[in-house]
């Protein structure tokens, strides 16, 4: 073991798992706010109605997926820009609220609540979330339902340039899912301290993905259908106390994948006879039941204390119907039907916060986590891509013991200036059968917040880790596992890490902030794999608030990331190594101008630029990969009139230049490689602008009481 470090300093501060409870240095005074505007969302005395209706049209010229990846504005044309808002109490307590959003577009979303004030709630919610990953895809092949066919007239070949009817074949299909999520929950509050709830949620995702197979050397990317359904439960009792609250709440949640699998036809000249199919298997369904309970004590002791509780357990199972084997005729069959899954898992955790003297803070943690892997373990037989008979492989295990502790102090050393000290322990076991019996992390830090004025303040962190792990256990590896790798998440390491943040006030109406961070981390016992990784973060922002109509903001940043890795073509051969450099840089611009009380302008400009560089020594000698970069160009303008007191009209512009290259991808088609039947994907880009016209109306205001 290395000599005493910082993280060791720390940990006999903090013997006993203490961690700071973070305490804001006092402000100066500020002016009382104007609450003469101020709109009561959830008073319990509401009474009266108000809503307000938002109609408009958005046009978008040259938008594709790549713009609309997560809203669904991917073509031109015009699109509903629909909304609304609003709420109606009585003087009953009775009450409605709602808010619908972006109702023209696939992302839209909405809630609507109702009950009676401290008697229950009812929340009917919708949340549309699209994913659309690429236009630019096409593929010869054609079906439904997990069958994937060739065209009738298709012409297998060794490679891609043999296949005569491959070009003729080829028509687009979209990359793309939608996700749609309905939700009910319900709350009936039995009396003062107690609330019974449940909630059901239902949620459905459909439409094609991108995934891949392949025949020995010959590979083929596929378009994945998917079609997945899962319906979840919670139910539950809580209790609030005076000194004490508790939960308790049973969760339930069940996936159905509408497809076990994907089959389709080879294009290739078949390696063996008959091998004229391959199949993958697809997510299979699952389920998981557990039950948890929660809470927390404050204490009568010291300053104040309080005592946070979580404890759960559940199941989860799957048991879907295995696969043949392979679609070769005269496969052997599998001696089991299905793999019966069961894996129980458990979670226990215990908090202490407590401030024992009038400047100290101090707070716990400890945590355990269980998943102990009932599943039998199989022995299978398996074929290597469909085609050859291979051996025999083990499924593998998934059991583990993790116990977490962590904890700091935080002392006030003046009125402008405090320290702290925390640390984290992190203790895994794993049950037998994988490829390391433990791994043992610690990780210790000193922070310390300065205000020697009153219109500045400091932060500084910083600290180091140590990660060490168990011998590797070769038998445990999964077939054609080099057993020199050590998988990046449980490789010893060791890691240093620092930060810097600053805030200014300079004048009254300028201010000015800045974040920096630098973390190292160095797998020393890892042969092969990732050896090193850095990152360097840097960012500000300015800010100018002349007047009350008028502000102005200015941001930039810049970050780098680099990482080491090191492999060997075959046994004996040289090294060779791979330098990854990442680097990003971001800035932006804009403000907000009330011109007059009928006139309301604001303008957002945002720059960002990536560069990924790849370098590779093989053999002793440097081989370069061409540079891969991203540049994003965003300006949004927004300009909002009040026509009346109820009616106000925005117009809004937005033009986005979005421009990517990706040398594996650039100009790569179906045909460009020979082993490769690819689906043409091409890197994200597009130049749109996007222009609405949007109509809000106000209606209605609350009566007084």
């Amino acid at each position: 073991m290395p000599p005493f470090t910082l993280r060791r300093y720390v940990w006999l501060a903090t013997a006993f798992g203490f961690t700071a409870a973070q305490a804001d240095t006092p402000a100066p005074d500020a002016p009382a706010p104007d609450t003469s505007t101020w709109k009561c969302e959830q008073c319990p005395f509401f009474n009266g109605s108000t809503a307000e209706v938002q109609a408009g049209v958005l046009y978008a010229n040259g938008a594709n997926d790549s713009y609309g990846r997560y809203t669904g504005i991917d073509h031109n044309g015009v699109y509903a820009d629909l909304g609304a808002n609003g709420q109606w109490g009585g003087a009953d307590g009775a009450y409605i609220k709602y808010d619908l959003e972006d109702l023209g577009l696939p992302s839209r979303d909405g809630t609507i609540d109702a009950g009676q004030q401290g008697l229950y709630n009812v929340r009917l919610g919708y949340d549309g979330q699209p994913s659309h990953s690429f236009d630019t895809t096409v593929t010869p092949f054609t079906g439904g339902g997990g069958q994937l066919s060739l065209p009738a007239n298709w012409v297998s070949a060794g490679s891609t340039a043999g296949m005569t009817q491959l070009k003729s074949s080829l028509h687009p299909l979209d990359i793309e899912t939608n996700r749609r999520t309905v939700s009910l929950l319900g709350k009936f509050f039995a009396g003062p301290a107690w609330t019974v709830y449940g909630e059901f949620r239902h949620q459905e995702k459909d439409g094609t993905g991108l995934t891949s197979g392949s025949f020995l050397t010959d590979a083929v990317q596929l378009p994945q259908p998917i079609n997945y359904v899962t319906n979840s439960f919670e139910t539950g009792v809580a209790w609030a106390g005076r000194i004490a609250s508790a939960r308790l709440a049973y969760t339930g949640s069940w996936f159905t994948d509408n497809n076990d699998s994907l089959t389709w036809s080879n294009p290739y000249l078949p390696v063996v006879p008959g091998s004229t199919d391959g199949r993958l298997a697809l997510p299979p369904d699952n389920n998981l039941q557990q039950l948890s309970a929660s809470g927390e004590v404050r204490l009568p002791i010291w300053v104040a204390t309080t005592l946070t509780y979580n404890a759960s357990m559940g199941e989860m199972r799957q048991n879907a119907t295995f696969l043949p084997s392979s679609t070769l005729p005269n496969s052997p069959t599998l001696a089991q039907d299905s793999l019966d899954g069961d894996v129980h898992v458990s979670h226990y955790a215990l908090g202490l916060a407590t401030r024992p003297l009038s400047k100290l803070y101090l707070r716990g943690n400890a945590t355990y986590d269980g998943r102990d892997d009932h599943t039998q373990a199989l022995a299978i037989a398996y074929i290597v891509t469909d085609t050859l008979p291979a051996g025999t492989a083990v499924t593998p295990r998934y059991g583990e013991d993790r116990t977490r502790l962590d904890g700091s102090a935080d002392y006030h050393l003046f009125s402008w200036a405090h320290v702290g000290v925390g640390g984290q322990l992190l203790d895994t076991h794993y049950a037998p059968g994988q490829v390391l019996t433990y791994t043992h992390a610690d990780r210790g830090w000193v922070d310390a917040t300065l205000n020697p004025l009153a219109s500045l303040s400091l932060t500084f962190k910083g600290g180091n880790g140590r990660r060490d792990a168990s011998s590797f256990n070769v038998a445990a590896l999964p077939v054609s596992e080099n057993p020199l790798i050590r998988a990046f998440d449980y490789a010893p390491r060791d890691r240093t890490f620092f930060s810097l943040s600053g805030a200014w006030q300079l004048t009254s109406t300028l201010s000015w902030s800045l974040e920096g961070s630098y973390a190292n981390d160095a797998y020393r016992l890892s042969q092969l794999g990732l050896q090193d990784g850095h990152d360097r973060d840097a960012s500000t922002t300015l800010t100018w608030a002349p007047r009350e109509q008028l502000s102005i903001y200015w941001n930039g940043g810049y970050q780098r990331m680099t990482a080491l890795q090191r492999g060997v073509n075959e046994a004996l051969a040289p090294a060779w190594e791979v330098t990854d450099s990442q680097h990003y840089w971001n800035t932006g611009a804009g403000g907000r101008w009330t011109l007059n009380p009928r006139w309301d302008l604001n303008l957002d400009y945002v720059r960002s630029i990536s560069s990924v560089g790849t370098g590779v020594t093989a053999f002793g000698v440097p081989q370069g990969f061409p540079e891969n970069r991203t540049q994003l160009d965003s300006l949004w303008l927004k300009a909002t009139y009040l026509w009346t007191r109820s009616l106000r009209i925005r117009f809004q512009y937005g033009h986005e230049k979005y421009d990517s290259n990706d040398w594996a991808l650039d100009e790569v088609g179906p045909a460009t490689v020979p082993n490769l039947l690819s689906l043409g994907e091409q890197p994200f880009r597009h130049d749109v602008n996007a222009f609405s016209l949007t109509a809000l109306y106000r209606i209605g205001s609350p009566r007084a009481e």
